[in-house]
């Protein structure tokens, strides 16, 4: 996890204490558990409390209780190398899914290693193992282990791979969905501030793109900046005029400053009449780094005749999927986030912000400033999928597909199966303690 942990030393140095004390401590219940059960004679402890603890803590103290989302997780690391278990574990149970299937591997191995450390047997006692127990090996952790990555990635190549109406030599035009190009306005991404202030640089930038055919046109995080109400309100008029003008959805960003030590990070999509069909304040500021009053943690939305379902969102607040799973319920099918990292983050994020794209099933557009910017679609390396490392103050032009939102079963059960994991995971571990206690007095043995 490379990028993860050279990320992680770029956060300032109190987040950093912060976060490496929350996720040691998320790793350490996962491991105290996994101690309890490895003096246990039963195989099922022994190889699901780890997963399931490291999985459900994650999800609700780091993620939920702490406020990080899935922030920093360890299983990004699997994005993009095992594509198809990837797509299948979190079409049917988000994150999480890919956390326990992730961390299920290194307790089955382990298992395995014991289980391969075989006792010495007098002849008649392995005679009588092997008339016993002459089919073990199907009971083995390891081939339940091999079937369910077996059935995995066979469920999640087909979503990836199967298209509807796709065949043995159908032509491309038979299935492929058409698309409309659309843009990404990058702001300067905290290069150079004062360019914030200059409104119709990102405007100009706009009618580049919209110049060349782009009907959708969206600016990175807080690309503009307004020290007023009244600043605010003449953005927004320019954004309206410039929108009726060109004929195209413009969503503008910008740090509204309110004094004297206030501000808000917004994100407002004017529609080609000029109506504006989205008014929407970050819901989710990075912790200790955005120092702000959050917004609603209601998603709004536009139904329009070109793109279907629109809705948006800034940044961190894609990494709460709980938050994002809105887009589910409301039927959204397309997403767009406005986004600003830094370094090697900015990869990091786009990438891990892309699964909630698979796990709603809508076509996401990303534009980032110092990050990844594209489309991401509802499969991992789907064939419309385009990213691209963007730098800041430029613009870029991408062809988003036209396709309705995916239904999954994430977008239907939400974080249940993470959830889950924590509430057995819990309460396997207060047993193991139970049994820890009542065979200590009783004079047993417990080897540490």
């Amino acid at each position: 996890m490379p990028i993860a942990f050279i990320c992680f030393l770029q956060l300032p140095i109190r987040v950093l204490v912060v976060v490496a004390i929350c996720a040691a401590v998320n790793v350490l219940i996962a491991l105290a558990g996994d101690f309890l059960a490895s003096r246990h004679d039963s195989v099922a402890l022994r190889v699901l409390v780890f997963p399931l603890l490291f999985t459900g803590t994650w999800l609700g103290i780091f993620g939920h209780w702490i406020g990080f989302g899935d922030g920093l997780v360890y299983s990004n690391s699997v994005l993009l190398a095992f594509a198809d278990i990837v797509q299948a574990a979190t079409w049917l149970g988000g994150r999480p899914a890919i956390d326990f299937i992730l961390t299920l591997f290194a307790t089955v191995v382990q298992e395995f290693k014991l289980s391969s450390e075989k006792p010495v047997f007098t002849d008649e006692e392995e005679e009588q193992q092997r008339t016993h127990r002459p089919h073990a090996w199907l009971l083995h952790p390891a081939t339940w282990y091999a079937a369910l990555i077996t059935l995995l990635a066979l469920f999640g190549g087909s979503l990836i791979h199967i298209h509807r109406g796709s065949f043995f030599q159908v032509g491309y035009p038979e299935y492929v969905p058409e698309n409309i190009p659309v843009g990404c306005v990058i702001g300067p991404g905290g290069i150079n501030w004062q360019l914030q202030a200059d409104h119709d640089r990102w405007l100009n930038r706009s009618a580049i793109l919209a110049d060349a055919g782009a009907k959708l046109i969206a600016w990175s995080e807080e690309t503009a900046s307004t020290s007023s109400y009244e600043e605010e309100e003449s953005l927004i008029s320019k954004s309206q005029a410039f929108a009726k003008e060109k004929g195209v959805y413009l969503m503008l960003t910008y740090m509204q400053i309110i004094p004297p030590d206030v501000s808000e990070n917004k994100l407002v999509l004017v529609l080609p009449n000029g109506e504006v069909g989205i008014n929407y304040k970050k819901a989710y500021p990075v912790p200790f780094i955005e120092p702000r009053p959050p917004g609603k943690e209601e998603i709004q939305y536009v139904d329009t005749p070109e793109f279907g379902r629109i809705s948006g969102g800034i940044c961190f607040d894609f990494n709460f999927p709980w938050f994002i799973r809105q887009a589910s319920k409301h039927n959204v099918d397309v997403m767009v986030q406005s986004s600003w990292t830094w370094g090697p983050e900015g990869t990091y994020h786009g990438r891990s912000n892309g699964l909630r794209a698979v796990e709603n099933g809508f076509t996401m557009l990303r534009c980032g400033s110092q990050g990844l910017s594209g489309v991401f679609e509802p499969t991992l390396n789907g064939i419309y999928s385009q990213n691209v490392p963007a730098i800041t103050d430029t613009q870029y032009l991408f062809h988003l597909p036209i396709q309705k939102r995916a239904k999954t079963l994430y977008g239907y059960t939400g974080d249940v199966f993470g959830f889950s994991c924590l509430i057995v995971g819990s309460l396997a571990t207060l047993y193991l303690i139970y049994y820890t206690v009542v065979k200590h007095r009783r004079g047993g043995q417990i080897q540490v």
